[in-house]
């Protein structure tokens, strides 16, 4: 199942895994050694790996091959007001453009999910998942420690070099990062779409805040391992 695999792959098991064999490259050997995710928990880490990857059109007939009604039933593990209760109940099995998950907080949380569902799928507790994020992966934890949010979900500002662009400058954010209400505004100049360059302005609402992802883990350990190991 391509959509499984796409989502094991997202998950920092999976990418552990692949640090700790030392190779340079995912070869056919490693890829082949690789754990098959089984069990009741498959499902929410194929319809997080669609709602991640289906960003286009071009997902489509993926989408509705994948699709279960199983889905409509799924929640989010974590309580926020940028993570919509209706966001799974209102998925169809054609795919159109809400399908996918669009805004910075929404994508982060299916991906914290897919971190805790592998895990709880493999057999990894949740303190060898935390361990493996504070030992493994130093570069995400300095990520996580500077990203912040705002109120829609879009990333206000980070330190992420991947995400050259994203948010407002380092001097530019230091002037409104404490906030506590009001719309800040930014122009960029978006070359993704046909048609040439087009200028935008993005909105961003205070307040701003960050995510601690070893809290997320604990909330959606909690949440799936009641829900579904009862």
């Amino acid at each position: 199942n391509i959509a499984m695999i796409a989502g094991f792959f997202a998950s920092i098991i999976a990418d552990f895994y692949i640090k700790v064999v030392g190779r340079d490259h995912c070869q056919y050997g490693i890829f082949a050694s690789l754990p098959l995710l089984e069990g009741n928990l498959v499902s929410k880490v194929i319809l997080r790996s669609l709602l991640l990857n289906c960003l286009t059109i071009n997902y489509a007939l993926l989408y509705k091959y994948e699709f279960s009604h199983e889905f409509l039933l799924d929640t989010w593990s974590k309580s926020d007001p940028r993570l919509k209760p209706e966001r799974f109940a209102a998925l169809e099995p054609e795919w159109t453009w809400n399908t996918p998950l669009r805004t910075d907080y929404e994508r982060r949380q299916a991906l914290i999910e897919i971190d805790v569902l592998t895990a709880m799928t493999l057999g990894v507790t949740l303190d060898q998942l935390k361990t493996i994020y504070r030992i493994q992966f130093p570069v995400l934890q300095s990520y996580e420690a500077d990203t912040w949010y705002d109120r829609n979900g879009r990333i206000v500002f980070t330190n992420n070099r991947s995400l050259t662009n994203v948010g407002f400058s380092r001097p530019e954010w230091n002037e409104i990062k404490d906030a506590k209400i009001g719309t800040f505004r930014r122009t960029i100049t978006d070359d993704t779409m046909p048609g040439g360059p087009v200028e935008r302005t993005i909105e961003y609402v205070a307040p701003f805040d960050r995510c601690d992802r070893e809290q997320d883990y604990e909330t959606a350990w909690t949440f799936f391992e009641k829900k579904f190991r009862n």
